[in-house]
């Protein structure tokens, strides 16, 4: 059997759905030939990760990416970095020149597995065709145990040929027999560990947990609502972990660090037991670490203990509770009985934290209703996120319009795996791209990316895509003609510049109406319901949609927490 032909073969036993790339992959390839897997074939190769991490996001699933030898790997390493930074399981196998014209200049010929071992757990060659079942194998084990990631597969062209293009029949490999999904271990935390947060979550008073990206890659949806309605419990999440729970829930408090609100941040400090599940604990989601309650206890959940000093990197945790969340919460949640909890300090707490929501929801309510001279950002994504249904996933993009859509209660997330944000490097583009992935694998929800010009304008070619699938998702872009993060960023600093206009400016509009798309223009404040309907109906016939809303120069950042405004 053709090696390139067993790869796509051992992805379907895995229940992988898509490979993406570009349609000069022999993954493509054979995948555009096969039932039950299907090629998605994209216009850029630094695109196809981005697809894969919003198709492993919402699935759970290993992620698949390829690209062709030499530039096309090159290509491939900003998405996989992002997803690295994200602990996203994904496999990429590519060619690679052939290792028996090493050194005399064979076309393309670069070391892809020393470009690759910095931004993936495993970076490897294959040596022969006979092996390429075994090192399969052994990718779907490390990039889903522990902390998961990325995994690189380098194949020579010695190895496995050129695909269906190859003369050569028979390479001595053999689809394995019997082989199915594969399991990975679950470890957990001791039961005397489980045993001692018991006590202190009984004993807390005004606890407040953050959920982070890991509590969403455990899949621990079900034991984090167990939790926090049986102990009443307000939290708040990071980026990544949006989407563990509804935010429009009485318990919701937002985002953490950077982008909290008035009330997390009130409550937030007056806790006495910071419950941390999931989280890395990185410089954002805790404000350059000085986000710490000062007279709070902390414990700690991770699946990570590779780093040395993990637990402990940026706050040192009284309890740290080692091994898969999902596992840990559900036997904590077993450890657990009614008679337990004090009914009267979850009752208190529930009032403080609706007291300071009611009063902040209103103070948003009465600035979004004013009136304004030029068209704001925060009243675009307010009024998007009403009028989009609670089913809704946002795909979230790095640049100024985050400030915003980070920032509860503008955008609510309102449903499980209701967001797919970037990761801890926020290449500009996940957000873009990663939308379209989004609308692949959850076709029957409705997908909104929110984006600003800049990232837009580096990925605005995969509109091609959408519409060649017949994706139907939206794209709301702000537009204020340069990189508004930046901009604001020279200003607080005093700098006098204009480096980061866009002074040459295509209508966005224009442009995506000749790929296909539906758009329009939002000028003014009546226009963005109107225009979000239009946008809605236009996806709902699996047309994508490109909203150009003409918003203010300067990005208003003055919500930011603290110091962080710039």
């Amino acid at each position: 059997m053709d090696p390139w032909k067993v790869i796509v073969e051992m992805f379907k036993s895995q229940g992988i759905e898509y490979v993406f790339g570009l349609g000069d992959t022999y993954i493509n390839m054979y995948a555009d030939e096969l039932d039950g897997i299907e090629a998605i074939n994209l216009r850029h190769e630094s695109s196809t990760p981005f697809m894969a991490m919003a198709y492993s996001r919402l699935t759970g699933n290993i992620g698949v990416c390829s690209g062709a030898p030499g530039p096309g790997v090159a290509n491939l390493i900003p998405g996989v970095l992002e997803a690295y930074s994200g602990s996203i399981p994904m496999v990429i196998p590519c060619l690679s020149a052939s290792r028996e014209t090493k050194g005399k200049g064979e076309f393309q010929e670069t070391d892809q597995v020393k470009m690759m071992e910095p931004v993936t757990k495993w970076s490897v060659q294959v040596p022969s065709a006979e092996r390429i079942p075994w090192f399969l194998k052994e990718a779907f084990k490390i990039a889903q145990s522990g902390r998961p990631g990325p995994v690189y597969l380098d194949i020579p062209a010695d190895v496995a040929g050129s695909g269906p293009l190859s003369q050569k029949e028979d390479y001595g490999i053999d689809y394995p027999e019997g082989f199915t999904k594969i399991e990975t271990f679950k470890p957990m935390a001791s039961a005397n560990k489980l045993k001692e947060a018991k006590k202190m979550i009984i004993k807390a008073k005004k606890p407040v947990i953050v959920a982070g990206n890991g509590a969403i890659l455990s899949r621990a949806f079900k034991e984090f609502a167990t939790f926090i309605e049986e102990n009443q419990i307000p939290f708040l999440t990071t980026p990544g972990g949006r989407g563990i729970y509804p935010e429009n829930s009485e318990l919701a408090l937002g985002v953490s660090g950077r982008y909290r609100s008035e009330p997390a941040r009130k409550y937030y400090q007056m806790s006495d037991l910071l419950i941390i599940i999931g989280s890395s604990n990185e410089a954002f989601q805790t404000g350059w670490w000085e986000h710490l309650p000062g007279n709070a206890e902390i414990i700690q959940f991770d699946i990570d203990l590779t780093q040395p000093g993990r637990a402990g990197r940026a706050w040192e945790p009284d309890l740290f509770l080692p091994g898969d969340i999902k596992s840990n919460l559900r036997e904590l949640n077993n450890n657990f009985s009614e008679l337990e909890i004090d009914k009267d300090f979850s009752q208190a707490r529930l009032e403080i934290v609706k007291d300071l929501k009611g009063k902040y929801f209103q103070k948003i309510k009465n600035d979004i209703e004013k009136d304004s001279e030029s068209l704001r950002a925060r009243e675009v994504i307010y009024k998007a996120c009403q009028t989009f249904n609670d089913s809704t996933i946002l795909v979230n993009e790095n640049g100024g319009q985050d400030t915003w859509s980070y920032s509860y209660p503008y955008y609510q997330v309102k449903s499980l795996l209701g967001n797919i944000p970037v990761a801890e490097q926020t290449c500009m583009g996940m957000g873009v791209v990663g939308a379209i992935g989004a609308k692949l694998t959850s076709p029957d929800r409705p997908v909104l990316s929110i984006c600003g010009d800049g990232a837009f304008q580096m990925y605005l070619q995969e509109m091609a895509t959408a519409c060649q699938y017949n994706l139907g998702l939206t794209w709301l872009v702000l537009n204020n003609n340069g990189l508004g993060w930046i901009r604001s960023k020279q200003k607080n600093a005093g700098i006098k510049t204009d480096t980061t206009d866009y002074k040459s400016q295509p209508d966005l509009t224009k442009v995506a109406q000749a790929y296909g798309c539906y758009a329009e223009t939002i000028n003014k404040k009546e226009e963005i319901i109107p225009a979000l309907e239009s946008a809605i109906s236009a996806n709902k016939n699996n047309i994508p949609a490109v909203l150009n809303c003409r918003i203010e120069y300067w990005p208003n950042m003055n919500h930011l927490d603290d110091k962080l405004k710039f």
